[in-house]
């Protein structure tokens, strides 16, 4: 059986800027709903049996309180879907001092989309940087594990820490023991960095990495975006990153293999 599985950190149909750099400006409704149109048909192209989504939002204000999910899940064609909220704040003041630019009301995460039904397993929303104040982490984002089987397949959507090398190192503790708890067959989604495995680990599971860097998508440069596999579960795997331009500030990775 040939399987396809697609993972994207869609920063919300922002685009470049996203995460509040100077390059951020509030971007108009139709501007969104364009993004979003283009991400549902890129899918449909692709036509992957399931995808991983990072960075969507489900009732924010910097996105017109869209929900990106439903709109992605109605766009490609892929209907059954899950989410998970790893921000949920009334009022986000960032980025800078002026009200008119700060996020404000956050409502986001992660989904799957998926060709056939989702059954969920468990979320982890997981440790916030330990050397951030309180009020910081107060308003900072979770970033997050999705455990879910789908098709017989054990998986996990995932969106590691981004700015603290010590938290993602915890991250991936935490990524690895679900490993092992679960028995996962694959994880994929925005690692924001390289994958390690612990050698006991590495003897059942193998990380998958693009030979193309995925970030930033104007000019990439780095890989942040890629998948672990079970040894001895698939066969014949490829991986590539499709050229999506600027839609998102990450590359998707499309990762096909073959079950026995």
């Amino acid at each position: 059986m040939r399987l396809k599985i697609l993972t994207w950190n869609i920063s919300y149909a922002y685009g470049l800027g996203s995460e509040g750099d100077a390059r951020y400006h509030q971007k108009s409704l139709r501007h969104f709903d364009s993004t979003l149109n283009a991400m549902g048909d890129t899918i449909r192209h692709l036509d992957p049996d399931m995808v991983l989504l990072q960075e969507v939002d489900f009732h924010s204000k910097r996105s017109h309180f869209q929900d990106q999910l439903d709109h992605l899940a109605r766009r490609s064609g892929l209907l059954y879907r899950a989410r998970i909220i790893s921000w949920d704040r009334w009022y986000v003041p960032f980025p800078g001092l002026s009200p008119l630019h700060h996020f404000g009301t956050v409502l986001s995460g992660g989904g799957i989309l998926s060709k056939t039904p989702i059954q969920p397993i468990t979320q982890d929303l997981l440790a916030k940087p330990r050397e951030n104040s309180k009020v910081y982490n107060f308003f900072y984002l979770s970033r997050f594990l999705q455990l879910a089987e789908i098709r017989g397949l054990r998986i996990c959507n995932l969106h590691l820490e981004a700015f603290s090398q010590d938290n993602r190192e915890l991250h991936l503790i935490r990524l690895q023991d679900r490993l092992r708890d679960y028995d996962l067959d694959l994880a994929g989604g925005d690692f924001n960095g390289g994958i390690a495995l612990k050698p006991e680990h590495s003897l059942h599971w193998q990380s998958h990495e693009p030979t193309s860097p995925t970030f930033p998508s104007e000019s990439p440069e780095r890989v942040l975006d890629q998948f672990i596999v079970k040894r001895n579960r698939f066969e014949k795997i490829g991986i590539q990153v499709p050229d999506t331009g600027t839609l998102s500030d990450h590359l998707p990775v499309l990762l096909e293999l073959d079950i026995p």
